[in-house]
């Protein structure tokens, strides 16, 4: 299968430190009948300590889960969560994304929306939600409404008549805490039809699967590793009669595609993922013996648990074994970040945190031109090594530079002139390196 769906750019604002809106985009400004991503899959985000990187990883992190996560919001470590990482002088959340689908003839941009805020009971609620589409086939297209909720109400929906009052009763009281697209899914199999206006509602069901499955290919690591949420939502779409079976069928075949419903890194494996679980180690150990040549195979000691296995991995050398929590740091990251890997290769939307940390330079820069060149999703990843940016600089949009008041610089080619140099000499827009090694004298010695 192809690869259908591409990030066209996002915008955050209100988490951490970052107050104003800042926008990232992953392509070109225009989109039309030309869309062609190939040079443009891969960025990485660059800023002095503290700027912001980590809070736009998380934000990406904070919208996946709004949408797949069952009472994400009505959880209390939620809530601590989020009262620390959203911005203490807004107390606003807001992430809003453009992406396009293509498919065949057809190219359609969806812009989805979703804010959150504090209320009076100091609980982060659901705002506002909108979800709307245009035609990606020509430049200036006027958008449409798909859904629009506000303050717990639904505003509006494109629909049949009957399916509109059944949704805004199975919504009610619960838009402010759960995302309209993940309570349309849930009760999906269960709604009723007008059938002179089952044209409408198809066309609603289709909308909020590709804004569903955005989400299910979208992979973020901030040094967690688990993905249970999309295991069971994916369960519970499995017990829902959809009336079209093609595009369930669809959706799943894309999401395992994109390495989204089991990773190596998961200890609980489903007896029904187990093969694949198998195969997907046997890469894991092809890809390790790259950096270890010595390694002989990687065994998975099982334990049943009813429909699971409880799986541990032990990397074996031959003459000993190792669990791979006692492997070396570097190792341990390559791991971890395997999933992310095998996704950003084939059809995942892919975000790394300080992806550098603990890798050697070498690899890292061999990692990325494979990307590069042999990539078929897209990879957005935060850094500090500044070896990888005279590969990226041959791409289009590949090179983004954060400032500590949050204003974000897009690197533009300059003649012969480097990325690196300019950033290390202060010469990026509100990125200045103005340390001195004689600030540090009476700090830290004489």
């Amino acid at each position: 299968m192809e690869n259908m769906l591409y990030l066209l750019n996002m915008s955050i604002s209100g988490v951490k430190n970052i107050k104003e809106e800042i926008r990232i985009d992953f392509y070109k400004k225009t989109v039309d009948k030309n869309f062609d991503p190939d040079r443009y899959r891969i960025k990485a985000i660059y800023g002095e300590n503290g700027s912001g990187k980590s809070a736009i990883i998380t934000a990406v992190k904070i919208f996946q889960e709004l949408i797949l996560a069952d009472n994400y919001l009505n959880e209390s470590r939620t809530q601590e969560f989020l009262d620390e990482i959203i911005n203490k002088e807004t107390k606003n959340f807001k992430f809003s994304c453009e992406f396009i689908v293509d498919a065949a003839e057809s190219k359609v941009i969806y812009n989805y929306t979703i804010c959150l805020v504090k209320n009076d009971k100091g609980l982060y609620e659901i705002e506002a939600e909108k979800l709307s589409w245009k035609s990606g086939n020509y430049a200036n297209n006027n958008c449409k409404t798909i859904f629009e909720s506000n303050h717990g109400e639904l505003h509006f929906i494109e629909c049949s008549e009957a399916q509109k009052e059944i949704l805004s009763k199975r919504s009610m009281n619960l838009l402010s805490s759960h995302s309209l697209i993940y309570l349309y899914i849930i009760n999906r199999g269960s709604l009723d039809y007008n059938p002179n206006e089952a044209e409408t509602d198809r066309q609603l069901f289709i909308h909020m699967l590709m804004c569903l499955t955005l989400t299910i290919v979208t992979m973020v690591y901030l040094g967690e590793e688990d993905q249970h949420e999309l295991y069971f939502l994916r369960k519970k779409l499995m017990n829902r009669n959809l009336d079209n079976q093609t595009l369930q069928n669809s959706f799943f075949e894309y999401g395992e595609l994109a390495n989204a419903f089991y990773s190596v890194n998961d200890k609980l494996i489903s007896k029904d993922f187990f093969e694949k679980y198998k195969n997907k180690v046997a890469r894991l150990t092809h890809f390790l013996k790259i950096f270890k040549p010595n390694l002989v195979s990687i065994d998975i000691d099982t334990k049943e648990r009813e429909d699971q296995y409880e799986c541990d991995l032990n990397l074996n050398y031959g003459t000993y074994r190792i669990n791979k929590e006692f492997e070396s740091t570097g190792i341990k990251k390559l791991i971890r970040l395997f999933d992310c890997f095998i996704a950003a290769s084939t059809i995942g939307i892919v975000f790394v945190d300080e992806m550098d940390s603990n890798l050697n330079d070498v690899y890292l820069c061999r990692l990325i031109e494979y990307f590069m060149y042999y990539g078929k999703g897209q990879l957005c990843f935060t850094t500090h090594n500044l070896d990888p940016m005279t590969i990226l600089k041959e791409n289009k949009n590949s090179i983004d530079f954060l400032s500590s008041d949050n204003h974000l610089v897009s690197w533009t080619s300059k003649g012969n002139a480097s990325p690196e140099n300019y950033y290390k000499n202060g010469m990026i827009e509100d990125s200045p390196f103005n340390i001195d090694a004689t600030d540090f004298i009476g700090i830290l010695g004489e």
